[in-house]
């Protein structure tokens, strides 16, 4: 089955780029990062996704921090163009534990 792209937003030589590049690189990165899922069968794919969807998943919770931790954090994450919560997050999960 043929497909036609139509974006007006790539070039006819972009879109070329993308036909003849090898994905098999960019497959294997996201399969290692966890950003793709690679099952046997359909019943097995739904359970990794349901898996990592699970591991994914936010959980509200309570916590006292001090406001002048909380206004550094406002200040870097506004440095970096996303929000202070986003900021303490991905620190918290870079954090050794």
């Amino acid at each position: 089955m043929d497909f036609k792209i139509v974006d007006d937003t790539m070039s006819k030589e972009e879109l070329e780029a993308l036909e003849k590049r090898n994905y098999s690189k960019d497959l294997k990165e996201a399969r290692k990062n966890g950003s793709v899922v690679v099952a046997d069968g359909w019943d097995n794919a739904v359970k990794a996704i349901k898996a990592k969807r699970a591991l994914d998943a936010s959980k509200t919770i309570t916590i006292r921090v001090p406001v002048r931790v909380i206004e550094r954090y406002k200040k870097k994450a506004a440095s970096v163009g996303i929000g202070y919560q986003t900021l303490m997050k991905e620190m918290l999960e870079a954090a050794p534990v």
